[in-house]
């Protein structure tokens, strides 16, 4: 774009520099047309063998009529006519889609006012007719273009353009005057695209409108040639949802590419009126005269515009008591007497350094001498002065003082110098100053046809920039303020959310949700939408009929791995419509704790996207600031996943500064612009079936449903659920060393094996008592975070007058599979369910060893001098006595065991392995007892 206007602003030189110094008849039309026809022709080197529709010419006078099928006939003359009124140009961009065409004069369509003692010069009414004919094109394409960016039909474009040009057809009789209407689409390198009516594809397209045939008014019979006017404009459209009846339409933007390039310029070919220029400009710059009276300023640099749009042009201004007096850059001056003036004005907008402009409302009696370009229906002229230059400082020194100045413009004189300041002082590219046409774009691109609310569109577009954020503060008691508290697994955020309940202000009432412990057997701990809704309608119910007059405020602790965008379509799509409007998000806290970020190799933990999404997460608290948690790391890694979000340092998540408090309990922070437009950006479809809620409820865990659309700069390896229920009881000691067994670790591929997190209920023996109780258990591998707690002893908020009611404890209704029963959820990668199961099994009471069965051969030797005491004395058989130290026989032999000893030996190894026996069965028959049985 930047290069097409150059070469065509290097054109116009050129045709001024050619007009000038040489007779009509002797110009060569390929000198004129050399600028845009070597970038065109040098351009298209690179895209050899390429075949465009379009291609640049420059055609002049009768020869116009070629413009319809030019390259079918080739040029017809060669040398400018020495009574051509006009020149029909159109240039095209090499490789690219951009073409414009203009038609540009050679005679001026309007006569200057005449002045006494000063020679006049005469309009052409053939010049005149072209240019009122031309003019109409100008509008019939800004018609047409603004009729298809709405309706996308190229015929609605068609009649809206032919409507606004046949009644001055008509009006002039002119029935043989051949109109052509052109809307093409153009891809990325200027190819000819099909399109249908109602299709809004990535394509640039040209409206142009040819005027051909049209009769001279001087010389009957006489064929003028043709008018020509083309623009490049480019479309992007984005759903917006009516969140009052739910119906979903396009919202269109339009920006015309070409727009930089002039609409109108007079080249004076002609002697006549070179010389009255060079005459009238020596004129109004000399002394004292009669009828203007004296000089009082004259600078550069000065803009005249009318209220059309692009209908300004540059040049010098002079100004006399008499009267005013343009001198353009091209064609006659334009002058104003004071009798023909109604007023005059100045307008500044009170400040400094600002666009001044003359605000002049002439009488209808001047509309002849002014340029068909700068005529309007209310006769208004502004002359702008850009600041800072010497035409600027000399009209608040020389004329300021003689005018009146105003406070405020009208809306259309206000529109008139917006334009002028966007043009003047404002951007130079086409991004900067169309910002509401790129921000559509963007939009259009990140949220891919998903709907946008028609309340946020103004915002997130730029037409409200002005605002920090699109929503008013809250006033006391308009509505129930919604603090969200989250964070990653094992980052104390119980204990941020606490602090902040108990060092908030003591005007404050608060009604906390802990949604951390809702338990369902066959899916895992998960947050639940409608337990919220239900509690949310609750607070504002509470909110309504409070009074003592205290605000009431709603804190919800969001359990690990929940979506925010969950909650806040939980919140925002509540089923009851006065609930939802009596809601406000003031703000999305965090915590995070630096030794809980990653797990194995640096990988960090699976609830990061969630967490910690850009413009969903306010308030990021850092739980951990020891020496050995990597926080300096943290920090930065958490300022480029959400660089919106303020960061606080509080150990083990205790606050303590007022002033961290404040940032905390924002009424507003949630709904400001720049996190409005990060959330339609990192999640574009989070408001595509909010009223669908509670019939399609969202998947929460990592890498599952809605959580795989998020953008983050983390790329995660799904995370699995297990949940296992079972029965019997487990041992908290086993089950406490067994858990800091369970270590996640990476494969030769870099794949994840193991357990990130372990939650659930389970029941298990108290301490030094065979009474079993349920017990809150979690886990978290990343920092070895053991927490096991009874459930009828869980850690409640503290009792403060400020708390008006809360949900902290443990929801043991939904655990009734079975009276006995246990669940515990597993999360993480490649789980296996048979290893859990023996995992689980080795956390229960440790059981006494089994005893091993003995045998005559491996008697040891204090075993047998045990059984020979316990039997000593036992009767002797016959022929044996006892001489006091031996056992004797009749034959006199002698021994030191009793004789019947291997028969004492058999009995005594038959009792033991009995006892053994018994002994084993009853542990056998505990150890099937104390097993779990999952289910």
């Amino acid at each position: 774009m930047v290069q097409l206007a150059q070469h065509w602003q290097a054109m116009c030189s050129v045709i001024s520099t050619e007009t000038k110094g040489k007779p009509m008849g002797k110009v060569l039309i390929s000198r004129l047309f050399e600028p845009l026809s070597t970038y065109y022709d040098y351009g298209m080197i690179k895209y050899a063998g390429m075949h465009r529709v379009k291609k640049p010419f420059l055609l002049c006078g009768s020869d116009t009529r070629g413009c319809i099928s030019y390259g079918e006939k080739g040029d017809v003359r060669t040398h400018i006519s020495p009574d051509c009124l006009h020149m029909v140009v159109q240039a095209v961009s090499p490789g690219a889609p951009l073409s414009c065409s203009r038609t540009y004069f050679f005679v001026p369509d309007f006569s200057p006012d005449s002045v006494a003692d000063h020679a006049d010069i005469e309009c052409n009414e053939d010049a005149r007719l072209l240019s009122d004919l031309y003019n109409r094109t100008i509008s019939a394409v800004n018609l047409a273009m603004e009729v298809f960016s709405s309706s996308l039909s190229s015929q609605q474009a068609e009649q809206a353009a032919l409507s606004c040009i046949k009644p001055l057809l008509v009006e002039r009789n002119f029935s043989q005057v051949n109109i052509q209407f052109s809307l093409e689409a153009y891809d990325c390198l200027g190819c000819l695209l099909e399109t249908k009516d109602g299709e809004n594809q990535s394509a640039v397209n040209v409206a142009g409108v040819i005027i051909s045939d049209i009769p001279s008014l001087l010389e009957r019979g006489s064929n003028l040639g043709a008018v020509m006017y083309s623009d490049c404009f480019v479309l992007s459209t984005v759903v917006v949802l009516n969140e009052e009846t739910g119906k979903k339409e396009d919202k269109t933007e339009m920006v015309n590419l070409t727009a930089n390039i002039p609409q109108f310029r007079c080249f004076l070919a002609a002697e006549a009126a070179r010389v009255y220029c060079g005459s009238d400009r020596a004129w109004l710059l000399s002394g004292e005269d009669k009828c203007w009276g004296p000089l009082l300023m004259h600078g550069k640099q000065v803009t005249l515009a009318g209220t059309a749009r692009n209908s300004y042009m540059s040049g010098e201004l002079v100004v006399r008591t008499g009267g005013i007096a343009f001198l353009p850059e091209f064609g006659l001056p334009v002058k104003i007497p004071k009798a023909k003036m109604r007023a005059m004005e100045l307008y500044d907008g009170d400040k400094a350094n600002e666009l001044a402009v003359l605000v002049i409302t002439a009488t209808p009696c001047i509309v002849a001498n002014i340029p068909l370009s700068l005529r309007n229906e209310n006769n208004l002229l502004f002359i702008a002065f850009r600041p800072k230059t010497n035409a600027y400082r000399a009209l608040f020194n020389q004329v300021a003082s003689t005018t009146h100045k105003l406070a405020s413009l009208s809306t259309q004189q206000q529109e008139v110098y917006d334009h002028l300041v966007d043009c003047l002082l404002g951007a130079k590219s086409v991004q900067e100053a169309n910002p509401r046409f790129f921000s559509s774009l963007n939009l259009n691109w990140h949220l891919h046809r998903n709907p946008i609310l028609s309340c946020h569109l103004d915002v997130i577009m730029g037409s409200i920039s002005s605002e920090k954020s699109f929503r008013k503060p809250l006033k006391t008691h308009e509505k129930v303020l919604v603090t969200i508290v989250t964070g990653i697994p094992a980052s104390n955020k119980e204990t941020v959310a606490k602090c902040i309940v108990e060092f908030s202000s003591e005007n404050t009432r608060w009604v906390v949700y802990s949604g951390t412990k809702h338990v369902l057997p066959s899916t895992g701990l998960h947050f639940s939408i409608k337990k919220c809704q239900d509690f949310l309608t609750s607070a504002v119910r509470s909110h309504h009929s409070t009074i003592d007059g205290k605000a009431l405020q709603v804190l919800l602790l969001l359990p690990d791995l929940t979506d925010i965008c969950t909650v806040v379509r939980t919140i925002e799509g509540h089923p009851e419509p006065a609930v939802a409007a009596a809601l406000a998000i003031g703000s999305v806290t965090t915590a995070v704790d630096p030794a809980a970020t990653f797990l194995c190799n640096r990988v960090v933990v699976p609830s990061f996207p969630e967490v910690l999404a850009s413009g969903w997460v306010n308030v990021i608290v850092i739980t951990n600031t020891s020496a050995t948690a990597p926080v300096k790391l943290v920090s930065r890694l958490l300022h480029e996943i959400c660089p919106l979000a303020s960061q606080i340092f509080a150990d083990g998540g205790r606050l303590s500064e007022s002033k961290d408090l404040d940032v905390i309990l924002s009424e507003a922070v949630f709904s400001e612009t720049c996190n409005l437009q990060a959330r339609y950006f990192s999640r574009p479809d989070w408001q595509a079936n909010t009223s669908k809620l509670l019939v399609t409820p969202l998947k929460t865990h990592a890498g599952e449903g809605e959580a795989e659309s998020l953008q983050t700069l983390v790329k995660q390896q799904k995370l699995e659920s297990l949940v296992l229920q079972f029965t019997g009881d487990l041992d908290i000691r086993s089950l406490t060393d067994q858990l800091k067994t369970l270590k996640p670790f990476s494969d030769d591929q870099g794949m994840l094996h193991g357990v990130y997190l372990v939650r659930g209920l389970v029941r298990c023996a108290r301490p030094g008592s065979n009474v079993s109780a349920i017990y809150d258990v979690s886990f978290c591998s990343a920092n070895d975070d053991v927490c096991i707690i009874a459930a009828d002893q869980h850690n409640k908020w503290p009792v403060l007058e400020k708390v008006v009611f809360d949900e902290w404890s443990i929801d043991l209704s939904c655990h009734s599979v079975a009276a006995d029963s246990s669940s515990l959820e597993f999360l993480g990668y490649n789980l296996k369910k048979g290893d859990l199961q023996v995992f689980l099994q080795q956390c229960t009471s440790a059981l006494p060893k089994t005893k091993s069965l003995i045998s005559l051969q491996n008697l040891t030797s204090r075993q047998k001098s045990d059984i020979q005491k316990s039997r000593r004395l036992d009767a002797l058989p016959e022929g044996w006595f006892y001489s006091g130290s031996h056992y004797v026989n009749l034959d006199l032999s002698r021994s030191d065991l009793h004789p019947c000893i291997e028969q004492f030996t058999t009995e005594y190894v038959a009792a033991f392995n009995e006892d053994v026996s018994s002994y084993n069965a009853r542990i056998e028959n505990l150890a099937s007892e104390m097993a779990l049985t999952f289910l």
